[in-house]
């Protein structure tokens, strides 16, 4: 008889176990929501690449520790900013240090930057030491500065390596930003404060 009862239970009997053995999809929601719950939790930490931490690991193994260490200050980035309202003498004095060759630039990337940053560079000093033949406005230094680096590629870029920037990459960019309709200047507008 207490069979009997046991199977006649009502909607609000039972124990949890029991009512999550009978329903799939509850099952299946708590299992996701443990895996989103842990995605969170595994990508919300400090994130550091895989080569500092090497390189943290290669420089705890070589050097002893000593009993007093001197906490490391960071080092200055050498990077300029470079801002519209400057001329382009003044832009192309506060950037940093580039070799000429007889070729083009030769800039060396600094910490976060890509190939337009060094296309940036090369056709600020380029405009300093050159007359482009027009005003050149910042859609025309936007459009320059993509055009070399379409030209250049789009891999990463290493701290202090090295890219040559030939000088008639840069002549020819300027002619080509120097032949844009006012359409074009007017399309490159909204990305002009990246300069």
């Amino acid at each position: 008889m207490t069979t009997v009862m046991e199977d006649n239970r009502g909607p609000g009997e039972g124990s949890f176990l029991d009512r999550i053995k009978e329903s799939p999809r509850t099952v299946s929601a708590l299992i996701i929501i443990l895996i989103v719950a842990a995605a969170i939790y595994a990508f919300s930490g400090e994130e550091t690449s895989p080569v500092a931490q090497t390189t943290d690991e290669a420089a705890s193994t070589t050097a002893p520790r000593t009993a007093e260490s001197t906490p490391r200050e960071p080092q200055p980035q050498v990077a300029a900013e470079v801002t519209p309202d400057q001329s382009i003498e003044e832009q192309a004095a506060s950037l940093p240090t580039a070799q000429r060759t007889d070729e083009g630039y030769v800039e060396a990337a600094q910490a976060g930057d890509g190939f337009t940053h060094l296309a940036r560079r090369a056709a600020t000093r380029w405009l300093s030491e050159n007359q482009a033949g027009y005003a050149v406005s910042a859609e025309h230094r936007i459009y320059i500065e993509d055009y070399i680096q379409n030209r250049l590629g789009t891999r990463y870029l290493a701290l202090g390596e090295e890219q040559t920037i030939a000088f008639d990459l840069v002549r020819e960019a300027v002619a080509a930003a120097g032949e844009l309709n006012e359409q074009q200047l007017r399309n490159l507008t909204k990305y002009t404060s990246a300069l």
